[in-house]
């Protein structure tokens, strides 16, 4: 099925866009703190009560609103989504990185209208989980000094879903869930693969500890 809307794509000049998403990004958080009177990131954001009410920008706006904290913090996780969403669009191609950001998208769309609001944030960490799928073994400095395999990220990252997903209200518990469905619909075979052969080997190993 994902094939078949890949192909259906090619009809269609689609460049790389998701450079102009963190482009626009920024552009809000810019205007954000030039103008704070004018709640530009209140009026971007998604609340069910006021899309029924009319204000349906929000079903898409929501996905422009930037990271929180000072300028610091939001200029580096806005350079941290613009590393891994090129890095995908490059290796995938821009048609099939759409067709991924779409189907988070619209998963985190149909969250919102479930629970009444949510948030981009899953949506790019889901970006996070299908790059280090793609490079495991690719390095980042950790506070700019220790490297660290993304791969190892994504398992801390994991436990931490799996934490919030424990600890959070329902409502946290359907946005984590819906967030995933484009990353196994993309990687689910590979995700199933790699679990059942890293139980076969820990059988083996301990089979092996046993008759030693």
């Amino acid at each position: 099925m994902l094939k078949k809307a890949e192909r259906w794509l090619y009809r269609f000049r689609i460049p790389p866009f998701f450079q102009y998403l963190i482009l626009t990004m920024a552009g809000v958080y810019v205007l954000d703190w030039l103008f704070p009177a004018f709640f530009l990131t209140y009026k971007l954001s998604f609340i069910r009560d006021a899309i029924f009410h009319g204000e349906i920008w929000r079903l898409v706006t929501f996905l422009l609103l930037p990271p929180y904290g000072n300028i610091l913090q939001a200029a580096l996780t806005l350079y941290f989504y613009y590393f891994v969403g090129t890095a995908l669009e490059g290796r995938w191609g821009p048609r099939r990185f759409l067709i991924y950001y779409l189907i988070g998208a619209l998963c985190a769309i149909l969250s919102g209208l479930i629970t009444g609001y949510t948030t981009n944030l899953y949506l790019n960490l889901s970006l996070f989980f299908a790059f280090a799928i793609q490079y495991p073994d690719f390095q980042l400095l950790l506070f700019f000094m220790f490297p660290i395999k993304v791969k190892w990220l994504a398992v801390f990252d994991g436990l931490l879903y799996l934490y919030f997903f424990i600890n959070g209200a329902w409502a946290d518990r359907i946005a984590l869930i819906f967030s995933l469905v484009n990353l196994f619909l993309f990687f689910g075979g590979d995700i199933m693969n790699l679990i059942t052969s890293s139980i076969r080997q820990w059988k083996r190993r301990q089979t092996f500890k046993r008759n030693s």
